[in-house]
C-alpha cells in the first residue's frame, strides 16, 4: 500500500511541476491597443504606450526586446523602458547602460513607450505601415514572458499593398562575384538592407554595395507600392 502511495505522490508531484510554468506567469498588459493605431503624417513621431503589471506575489525584474523585421523601410524605431534606447537597439541587455525595471507585487507601470520615427530615414515624413513585436520577460525566468505586436499606420496607408514574403531566389549574395543578385523583375524596385543592429543600406545597382558579413533583412518596394520581405546571408 505504501508503494502505491509513493507512486501516486510522485505522479502528483510531476503533475504539479508540469504546471509550474503556467502558475508562475507573473506579467500582464493592463492597457494596450486592440488593433492598429493610426497617426497623421504631420506628427513629429508616432508613439504607443503600454501598461505592464506584475501579477505575482514576488518582485520581478523585467527586460524588453524588440523585433523590427516588419518595420517599413521608410521608418526607424526605438523604445523607452523607463530609460530610452537609441535607434538600432533591439535588446536592452546588449547596452552597457541597459537595465531591467523591477516591479513590486501588484505594481502596474506605464514606463514603456514604443516609437516609430517616419522622418529619420529620408529627413522628411514618409507614410507607411510598421509592425513592431515586443517581448517582456522575467530576468530570473525568461520563459515567464508576455508578448505583443504593435501596428503603426502612419499617414494614408490605404494604398499600401499587403506585405508579402519574398521568394528566396528574388535576391541573394553571390559569393563568387561578391555582389548581390537581384531578380530582373525587381530592376526598378527600391531595395533596402537592414542589419541585425538596425543600420540600413539602400541598394543601388550602379554603385557597388559595401556591407560586412552577416545576416540582413531586406525589403523590396516596387513602383506599384507592393512590398516583399526576406532574409539574406552575406559572407565575405
Amino acid at each position: 500500500m505504501k508503494n502505491y502511495r509513493s507512486f501516486f505522490s510522485l505522479i502528483f508531484a510531476v503533475f504539479l511541476g508540469s504546471l509550474s510554468p503556467v502558475l508562475s506567469q507573473s506579467l500582464e498588459f493592463t492597457k494596450s491597443p486592440k488593433g492598429p493605431v493610426n497617426f497623421d503624417l504631420d506628427i513629429d513621431v508616432a508613439k504607443i504606450n503600454l501598461y505592464v503589471k506584475n501579477v505575482s506575489s514576488s518582485p520581478v525584474k523585467i527586460w524588453v526586446t524588440m523585433d523590427t523585421s516588419k518595420i517599413s523601410p521608410s521608418h526607424r524605431a526605438y523604445f523607452c523602458w523607463e530609460q530610452c534606447y537609441s535607434f538600432g537597439v533591439v535588446d536592452a541587455r546588449d547596452i552597457a547602460g541597459g537595465k531591467p525595471i523591477t516591479l513590486k507585487p501588484g505594481q502596474d507601470t506605464n514606463a514603456f513607450t514604443a516609437y516609430v520615427d517616419h522622418y529619420a530615414v529620408f529627413n522628411e515624413p514618409k507614410e507607411g505601415v510598421s509592425v513592431l513585436d515586443f517581448a517582456f520577460f522575467n530576468e530570473e525566468d525568461p520563459s515567464d514572458r508576455i508578448s505583443i505586436s504593435l501596428t503603426f499606420n502612419v499617414g494614408n496607408v490605404s494604398s499600401i499593398y499587403e506585405v508579402k514574403t519574398s521568394k528566396s531566389e528574388a535576391i541573394y549574395w553571390n559569393s563568387t562575384t561578391q555582389s548581390l543578385f537581384i531578380d530582373p523583375s525587381f530592376n526598378d524596385a527600391d531595395i533596402v538592407l537592414t542589419s541585425v543592429n538596425g543600420s540600413q543600406i539602400t541598394y543601388n545597382q550602379s554603385i557597388p554595395i559595401d556591407v560586412s558579413s552577416g545576416v540582413y533583412g531586406y525589403v523590396i518596394t516596387e513602383k506599384t507600392g507592393s512590398m516583399q520581405r526576406g532574409m539574406i546571408s552575406i559572407i565575405r
